[in-house]
């Protein structure tokens, strides 16, 4: 068993002893009326208890624990508990009972169906959540059903997601940094109430303001074709340099028909060829100056604009980011009220005037000064905020009319 996975394992947990160990899981909606990411959750659950349950009956060690890690890693925790950090924790409210139960459940489940393969701590991750040992419980029963249109939705959400981080990327564009707009192109398959519920979900992981679906791709790429020789010779011999000129001409949706793994003839210069998806290799170019990915028929394109407000909020949310470091460094902890303070470049500070009410919020300051510093801090800090200096002063509230 990989030390990495169990020490993730151990971590997911700590988030929920920190954030929902006590907190009420009673008021928790039904799993069927919950957040699109609750139920995902729980049917990727549904399905990894299915294999497991099978892989342990064939005493397949290796198909087990790859099914447990995979999940662990990369849905429970690379997506489910990032995604869903506010509503676990934020200033001045208390955990979402749904969330709390969902990953309760969750965790659980996944250390009953660990339990043989990582006895000591599946077993003391089942006592802190249950107060009994885990191998005094049953195995977890393939019961639960599993929402395959689901789970498509959220795969083709973290697909577009990993493109537009991409986009950003090489654009140099950091995730803090707003963007107003992202168009994204998929398969017809995904379509849905599912799928645009998940849209919710990658505004916020792409850190954009709308998120719109395309209805072809071909509106922010274009498609070219380009012969595979390899192939095409064999069915056409002396004749493939008219059959890859013929398959240079392919129109998009003929390149789309190919993609969908259909078979394609056409006629051209009096001849007439057939092309199968493996004659053809499919490319994209660009068709816009947004910023694009693609990967096949999933597409993302992110607005490079940015407006003034947009920009004011990038540097409000780096600020953010910077405190957040600060308020570790002083060792406080992730309660604690403080006073703070900014001052510095004019532009910086006209971002922190513009969002002082999200800024205040987000660091838990019961009072932020902008434009001065405090007088004896507990950390005070130079930052560079994309350019724009400042210096950040803060220091415990003690007080309703000062620290």
């Amino acid at each position: 068993m990989a030390l990495g996975f169990l020490n993730r394992l151990r971590n997911t947990y700590d988030f929920f002893a920190l954030y929902a160990d006590g907190a009420s899981r009673s008021d928790a909606l039904p799993p069927e009326n919950r957040t699109a990411l609750d139920r995902w959750l729980l049917s990727r659950l549904a399905g990894v208890v299915r294999a497991v349950d099978e892989a342990w009956s064939k005493f397949d060690v290796t198909a087990g624990t790859r099914a447990l890690i995979e999940f662990s890693d990369h849905d429970l925790s690379q997506w489910y508990v990032r995604m869903s950090r506010q509503r676990f924790w934020a200033p001045d409210s208390t955990a979402d009972p749904s969330a709390v139960a969902t990953l309760y459940d969750t965790l659980e489940t996944l250390v009953r169906l660990l339990a043989p393969a990582a006895p000591f701590m599946s077993d003391a991750i089942h006592r802190r959540l249950t107060g009994k040992s885990v191998h005094l419980t049953s195995f977890p029963e393939a019961g639960a059903a599993v929402d395959t249109v689901l789970d498509e939705a959220m795969a083709a959400t973290r697909r577009l997601s990993s493109l537009a981080r991409k986009a950003r990327a090489s654009a140099g564009l950091r995730v803090r940094q707003p963007l107003a707009e992202m168009r994204v192109a998929v398969p017809h398959s995904v379509s849905g109430s599912d799928f645009d519920a998940c849209l919710e979900l990658l505004k916020q992981e792409v850190n954009v303001k709308t998120v719109s679906i395309v209805r072809s791709d071909t509106e922010l790429v274009s498609l070219e074709g380009k012969p595979n020789f390899r192939t095409l010779g064999k069915v056409y011999g002396a004749d493939t340099p008219a059959a890859a000129a013929a398959a240079r001409e392919l129109t998009a949706a003929q390149l789309q028909q190919l993609e969908a793994g259909d078979a394609v003839t056409v006629e051209f210069r009096g001849r007439q060829f057939g092309f199968r998806p493996v004659d053809v290799v499919i490319e994209r170019r660009v068709a816009t100056d947004w910023l694009v990915e693609s990967d096949g028929p999933f597409v993302a394109a992110l607005n490079p604009m940015i407006s003034e407000d947009l920009r004011r909020e990038g540097l409000a949310r780096e600020l953010v980011n910077r405190v957040q470091r600060m308020r570790r460094d002083a060792g406080y902890d992730y309660t604690t009220r403080i006073v703070l303070a900014v001052s510095g470049d004019d532009g910086a500070l006209a971002a922190a005037r513009a969002f002082d009410t999200f800024i205040a919020g987000e660091t838990l300051a019961r009072r932020f000064e902008v434009g001065e510093e405090l007088t004896s801090p507990d950390v005070r800090q130079s930052v560079d905020l994309d350019g724009r200096n400042a210096v950040v002063t803060l220091k415990r509230f003690d007080g309703e009319d000062g620290a």
